[in-house]
């Protein structure tokens, strides 16, 4: 079975962020085992990864984590704190990011409710993470950006990696339709990195891609209204998943070499 994930604590301007976990598999062919499990959060610092159990989850239990559970725990704003469900306790540090001593789902993968919210206002996903290797690359088109008055378009580019030594890359974002550069933005590992799409000339009738050639990501694009009346959250599947028979991740390899020959600065 494939090992449970982890489940990050999403941060974005004028947002809380949530995580709601669950001690219950999303299908009933693939696991029948359910027990108690521990909460941990683990986050990176000091070039090691650090944990600290925050408590228990009870089997069929429900919990929801805010960003204010940990925030002292962490005790740092660009943290990307990463919550997990173990068996046991993990180690309290770790020159590498611990692998989790339980087993999860394929189909679908075991997953968290990840939000978003304001006062008035909010969004989520079902979503996990696994850390990527450092020899990845992220290929996007963005589709998302909501056009308005008053309306603010970001990119949140989460990395996990198991290195906990932070580095850096860059992220470039092309007009998909002639391959004009519209701007670059530096994201770092081990993060959140929240980037802001309004200064890039996008108009409505553009569809930008964007691409990272030197680390790997999950793409998640999030909008507001500058009250935080109204939220969106959306993110895109690696070009694996629109394959559907075949080597998939040597068609996804094809199709990223295929646009990063296409854009080149």
């Amino acid at each position: 079975m494939a090992s449970i994930s982890y489940y990050p604590i999403l941060k974005a301007p004028g947002c809380r962020g949530w995580t709601t976990l669950c001690n219950f598999a999303p299908n009933n062919w693939e696991r029948k085992e359910s027990s108690e499990k521990f909460v941990n959060v683990t986050w990176s610092f000091g070039g090691a990864w650090r944990t600290e159990n925050i408590g228990t989850l009870a089997a069929g239990g429900m919990r929801s984590v805010r960003m204010g559970d940990v925030a002292k725990i962490i005790e740092a704003d660009d943290v990307l704190p990463l919550l997990s469900l173990t068996q046991r306790e993990l180690p309290a540090h770790s020159a590498t990011l611990p692998i989790l001593d339980v087993a999860g789902t394929v189909t679908p993968a075991w997953r968290a409710t990840l939000g978003l919210s304001t006062a008035s206002a909010s969004t989520s996903y079902q979503g996990e993470i696994d850390p990527f290797p450092p020899s990845g690359s992220m290929l996007t088109f963005c589709p998302f950006i909501q056009f308005g008055d008053a309306v603010e378009n970001y990119l949140l580019f989460l990395n996990v990696e198991r290195d906990p030594t932070p580095r850096t890359a860059q992220v470039e974002i092309y007009d998909s339709e002639n391959a004009a550069l519209k701007g670059v933005a530096d994201v770092r590992s081990n993060e959140i990195t929240v980037i802001s799409l309004d200064g890039f000339g996008i108009a409505p009738s553009d569809l930008p891609v964007i691409v990272c050639r030197t680390m790997a990501a999950v793409p998640l694009y999030f909008s507001r209204t500058t009250d935080g009346a109204f939220l969106s959250l959306e993110h895109t599947h690696p070009p694996a998943s629109y394959v559907i028979h075949g080597k998939r991740w040597e068609a996804q390899k094809v199709l990223k070499n295929l646009w990063f020959s296409k854009v080149v600065r």
